[in-house]
């Protein structure tokens, strides 16, 4: 639905930022409005000011000023003041939460909108003191307002030490995506500030600079009279700016309506049937777990990034302080070769790493899950063929039958045969798959599904909790341990090389969301290292406490680690460690590529000779990349502290029940498992998913989510900020076949969760008889 607050065609918006106090930013405030308003009588429209927040009010009142010297203005406001003139952030002592400034700035420039003539308006917000300047929280306004990501009009400072104040602003705004179609200041002839700022900027904003104001006069009515025939005098000089506006705004709404048939007619997207696409996504700016999105008619949406864009999303997008540390490598090093090499930050990197995962004692550095999983696979195969003489066999894996490791082709191959792989002509399976007991809540009951090779249906427990406590149920153990040995047994007879145990722990994502029990997880894993060497080799297992047992193991961790899952890592459900792990993914909060293949010295010792062939002969020219490291090492350090500090109000919600917890409230998992049409529903973590009822197909091959899944992108909802469908947002969802899922960012806030949940409800019930 429209997010009528963000700019569009007819709602040219600007926010005016200053690079420090005392540099004019009201004088520049009134004299665009005056500038404007001159454009706007000819275009028949309306000129809007807003001042959100105002210190030392009301001996000082910027919107007064405005207003003075403006007859032509529509309206004006502003929203909070406070009679020190200081620092917003200690003007009270009662300062008013984020969400809540915002959400009240939002809804005045939403009554500028309706307010406004049908050929649109303009709209000035002038903020308050230099961008870094706080709002009450002490938030910083340059991150505070960048949700809006309004176009920005810099008003930089003409005096000495200016140019540095102003080139110091422009780029912390540019770090943090704003767009600055101008940089205006005073014309200072001593100095000449502008000058040199021109060189700089020339390339993206347009420099213009205004005569100083006249000496200030004690007499308030000679003062007044005296501004008013300077501003008089500037209006020439602000009306080519206006033009300027008029212009880069013009051509940033002709880009953004065109591009979804270029992008049509360029890209050939991944996984994405061409022919099956309907509405094209126009993100045109993302923050937080919002995107900022157009239409083909330019009308902009609000969206939640309920698919945290493919799990990548850990601290939302554009987190400043992830912007920082990655400009931060890039300033110092850009990137440097890795081999026989070093840099600050990947050492600190695997460092860090090492101190949670306590049971390893190496980091292999690569780019992508998939590569990281292929790593992996060579790593555990070449230490089972070393042991038992496998060299020169086709060595295949153990895994479960669902589970999806990347899209290379030795991941590929690691998989059992599924739609991701089926159509790929040099695909060989590689490997025995077991069937997985899966997790259900359906009629509000919690229950294992097991499959019918155990012969077994399914086993209903009291809770969630009592899953995934993984307290001893000796008769399901059994059950488990039965299957698994005669599988292996089989195997054996085979006489299949097997050189590894692979699987997603917890949750294979991919494959449809499929929450594995975890105690059949821990069984495998149990037997595979007390038993595996001689159920497949006839093998007595080594007593040596310092090396793997039975077979390497090997998570896949690329989705499920770093608090995907309410956990740092998805092995402390099962209570235990791998052999061999990888990370990708939230591992740098969805802003760059990293990835990381994690294991323990008796793996790496298996490559150590004195031939060099006998290496480990991975690598891509990124490796280490100390951007991606840098980025890595912050979001690892911040999801710690979110893990300490901030989950709290979500555990509470489950803890009456379960020990496991999701973001996701219980109630709503109990409701939709009550509807007719759903299968069953599971939460963990960030992580909803829902299973849809399908008579005609199962798998990524259904359309049941279909029209879910446009519908919450499309649709009209009762959730936005003022409890009208006129400010909802939408949710940008991807199906998994016959599955839907939501999933939030490590940083998403209770209240949007439930506004997502409140779509999601309404979204689902909507479509119950398709």
């Amino acid at each position: 639905m429209p997010s009528p607050f963000l700019p569009s065609r007819t709602f040219q918006a600007y926010q005016i930022f200053a690079a420090n106090t005392n540099v004019g930013k009201t004088i520049f405030a009134t004299g665009l409005c005056r500038a404007a308003a001159l454009a706007a009588k000819k275009s028949h429209r309306d000129v809007f000011y807003l001042k959100p927040v105002q210190t030392g009010y009301p001996v000082d009142s910027d919107e007064r000023h405005v207003k003075t010297f403006n007859d032509s203005l529509t309206k004006t406001n502003t929203l909070y003041t406070y009679p020190d003139p200081v620092s917003p952030h200690i003007a009270t002592n009662k300062p008013p939460k984020d969400e809540d400034v915002l959400e009240k700035v939002k809804q005045q420039m939403l009554d500028y909108v309706q307010q406004q003539k049908p050929n649109g308006s303009y709209f000035f917000l002038e903020t308050a003191g230099g961008i870094h300047s706080p709002v009450m929280s002490g938030t910083p306004q340059v991150d505070f307002y960048r949700s809006l990501r309004l176009p920005t009009i810099l008003v930089g400072d003409s005096q000495l030490g200016g140019i540095s104040t102003t080139l110091t602003s422009f780029e912390s705004l540019k770090l943090r995506g704003y767009d600055i179609p101008a940089v205006l200041l005073f014309n200072q002839p001593k100095y000449k500030n502008h000058v040199l700022i021109n060189q700089r900027v020339h390339k993206e904003s347009l420099v213009a600079t205004l005569p100083a104001p006249p000496p200030m006069i004690e007499d308030p009515v000679r003062e007044q009279a005296s501004m008013k025939r300077y501003y008089e005098q500037i209006d020439e000089h602000l009306e080519p700016v206006i033009k300027h506006l008029d212009l880069k705004h013009q051509e940033r709404f002709d880009r953004l309506e065109t591009m979804a048939q270029k992008s049509r007619d360029l890209f050939w997207w991944p996984f994405t049937q061409h022919k099956l696409v309907g509405d094209v996504t126009v993100i045109d700016s993302a923050y937080n777990d919002h995107f900022s999105t157009y239409s083909k008619t330019g009308e902009p949406k609000e969206m939640f990034d309920s698919c945290a864009s493919w799990w990548t999303q850990g601290l939302g997008h554009g987190n400043p302080d992830l912007t920082l540390s990655a400009a931060y490598a890039a300033g110092r090093y850009g990137h440097v070769i890795f081999p026989e090499s070093t840099n600050e930050p990947a050492l600190a990197l695997a460092e860090k790493v090492l101190e949670k995962d306590k049971w390893a004692s190496r980091v292999f550095f690569s780019d992508n899950g998939s590569t990281a999983m292929e790593v992996a696979l060579k790593m555990g195969m070449s230490a089972a063929a070393k042991r038992y003489g496998l060299d020169g066999k086709k060595i295949e894996i153990l895994g479960i039958d669902g589970s999806y490791h990347g899209d290379t082709i030795g991941a590929m191959d690691a998989c059992s045969p599924n739609v991701y792989n089926e159509q790929v002509q040099w695909y060989q399976p590689r490997g025995h798959w077991f069937k997985p007991p899966s997790v259900h809540v359906s009629q509000g009951r919690s229950y294992v599904r097991i499959p019918s090779e155990m012969e077994h249906t399914e086993k209903v427990y009291k809770s969630l909790d009592d899953i995934y406590s993984l307290k001893e149920d000796e008769s399901l153990k059994q059950v488990y341990g039965n299957y698994i040995r005669n599988q292996l047994s089989l195997l054996k007879a085979q006489k299949r090389p097997i050189g590894a145990l692979l699987m997603e722990p917890v949750l294979m994502g991919a494959g449809g969301m499929i929450f594995v029990d975890p105690l059949f997880q821990r069984t495998l894993i149990d037997i595979v290292r007390s038993e595996g060497s001689q159920l497949l080799y006839g093998v007595t297992e080594s007593d040596d406490r310092n090396t793997w047992k039975g077979l390497p193991v090997i998570f896949d961790e690329v989705f499920s680690g770093w608090y995907r899952l309410g956990r740092r890592s998805a092995s402390e459900f099962l209570g235990v460690s791998p052999d061999i792990t990888a990370y990708a993914k939230t591992l740098t909060g969805g802003l760059i590529p990293l990835a990381l293949t994690v294991t323990k010295e008796s793996i790496y010792n298996v490559f150590l000779s004195n031939n060099k062939p006998d290496c480990l002969l991975h690598g891509h020219s990124y490796t280490a990349h100390p951007i991606g490291c840098s980025v890595a090492k912050t979001s690892i350090e911040t999801l710690d502290h979110l893990a300490a500090t901030k989950w709290t109000s979500f555990r509470d919600n489950w803890k009456e029940k379960e020990s496991v917890w999701s973001m996701w409230s219980p109630s709503v998992v109990d409701r939709l498992s009550r509807l007719n049409h759903v299968e069953s529903v599971m939460a963990l973590g960030s992580v909803l998913a829902v299973e849809l009822k399908d008579d005609q197909s199962k798998g990524y091959g259904s359309l049941a989510s279909k029209s879910i899944v446009e519908d919450l992108r499309f649709g009209i909802f009762k959730n936005g900020f003022d409890g009208t469908e006129k400010t909802g947002i939408n949710l940008f969802a991807r199906p998994l076949g016959n599955v839907v899922y939501l999933m939030t960012s490590q940083i998403t806030t209770p209240q949007h969760v439930r506004q997502c949940e409140q779509a999601f409800l309404e979204a689902i019930e909507k479509n119950r008889n398709l």
